[in-house]
């Protein structure tokens, strides 16, 4: 493949990137609201389209490290922008890269402000078993003689 066709398939890969990117963030968006809301239906559907976008993103980012491989330079960053500075078309390819590599920080946030709302949701589920099984909920409280004991404060809410 000539130079000017490497470069078109470089331009539509990194195209195919930014728009994966944006389609796995929005469904990052899709899941906080899921998970706020209890929906687990959508949390099902939305971590299948996850996985499914990132095995996509994986297979596009090979695609574009063999094209940029071809047009001889390396898969690294300054590598990267020395491609791009070599093309007819660098201002394009430097906007799709900027963009791809935006929405890759916005989608690592947003993976972490759900990982956080399931982990909120692990203890508060953790503390109301805690109570139904007549322990206090806390973890580790100080007798009065300065050791540890975990069963202060416990009560039995019944017998059957």
């Amino acid at each position: 493949m000539h130079a000017e066709g490497m470069q078109q398939a470089l331009q539509q890969i990194l195209t195919a990137e930014a728009t994966c990117t944006q389609q796995l963030l929005a469904c990052l968006d899709t899941e906080r609201t899921a998970l706020a809301q209890r929906d687990m239906d959508t949390v099902q559907q939305t971590t299948a389209e996850k996985l499914q976008l990132s095995q996509q993103l994986e297979a596009l980012e090979q695609q574009r490290a063999r094209v940029v491989a071809e047009l001889g330079f390396g898969a690294d960053t300054a590598s990267l922008e020395k491609c791009f500075n070599s093309l007819h078309q660098a201002g394009l390819c430097k906007r799709l890269w900027r963009q791809i590599l935006a929405n890759l920080e916005a989608c690592r946030d947003g993976n972490l402000t759900n990982g956080g709302i399931l982990e909120a949701s692990r203890q508060h589920v953790e503390q109301a078993l805690s109570i139904l099984r007549g322990q206090s909920g806390t973890t580790t409280l100080y007798s009065q003689a300065g050791g540890a004991a975990t069963d202060l404060g416990r009560r039995e809410l019944g017998k059957v």
